[in-house]
């Protein structure tokens, strides 16, 4: 089987977003590149997680076109291989429905810096799409548009939520820090009358950055 492992990553991968409750039904959809052929294995469309084989995942290559597999390749693939495309470092792809992280799609520009966790491990915000048609170059369109090089995660208008990694152990710990910002975000604004809560202070962020990425977690053994 073509990228036995690849295919096997994107089931795990759906498997572990459906335990930790970002995604729900067939909703969102995963992708890995493979770095030496640069080929996608992505989900296919309409299947629930835990119905998903390895052989239902497909392989397509970075203009969509299937590769191999039987299987019709997530109806969102153009999203994905447009990313890819723009954001060569990019490996994995995590997109969910997250709750309030679409919440938040309908009614702010960005998810702004309500939390130290985010503003470290992701950045100071999370931008917010145009709204674009689901399932078109439109809609992949809307992502790019506000991609940088330094872009984590983009909240997709009146959709949901899209993270990208090195790999799906950090794009799915994204999808996770983006939702849980998020909801602490809607509670906040509720509990405050819908006036904008206290954020963190945008000064202090470059610093605060600069010193987690230099000094958190383990050294690397020589």
């Amino acid at each position: 089987m073509l990228l036995e492992d690849l295919r096997r990553q994107v089931v795990n991968v759906g498997l572990e977003a459906l335990e930790r409750g970002v995604v729900h039904g067939t909703a969102g959809n995963m992708s890995v590149r493979d770095r030496a052929s640069g080929l996608i294995a992505i989900s296919p469309s309409g299947i629930p997680y835990p119905s998903v084989s390895p052989a239902d995942v497909v392989i397509v290559d970075d203009q969509g076109k299937t590769i191999d597999g039987t299987r019709k390749p997530s109806s969102e693939t153009p999203l994905h291989t447009m990313v890819m495309r723009a954001r060569p470092d990019i490996a994995a792809i995590v997109h969910t429905h997250s709750h309030y992280s679409t919440v938040v799609s309908c009614i702010r520009p960005c998810l702004p810096a309500i939390l130290t966790e985010v503003c470290l491990a992701v950045g100071d915000t999370i931008p917010v799409t145009r709204y674009g048609l689901t399932g078109t170059a439109d809609f992949g369109e809307s992502v790019v548009e506000v991609v940088t090089p330094e872009t984590k995660a983009v909240i997709i208008k009146n959709h949901g939520l899209i993270c990208f990694g090195k790999d799906f152990d950090e794009a799915l710990l994204t999808a996770e820090i983006v939702e849980e910002a998020a909801k602490v975000y809607v509670h906040a604004l509720a509990a405050n009358g819908g006036r904008e809560p206290d954020l963190v202070p945008a000064g202090l962020i470059p610093e605060m950055r600069e010193r987690f990425l230099a000094s958190y977690g383990q050294a690397t053994p020589a």
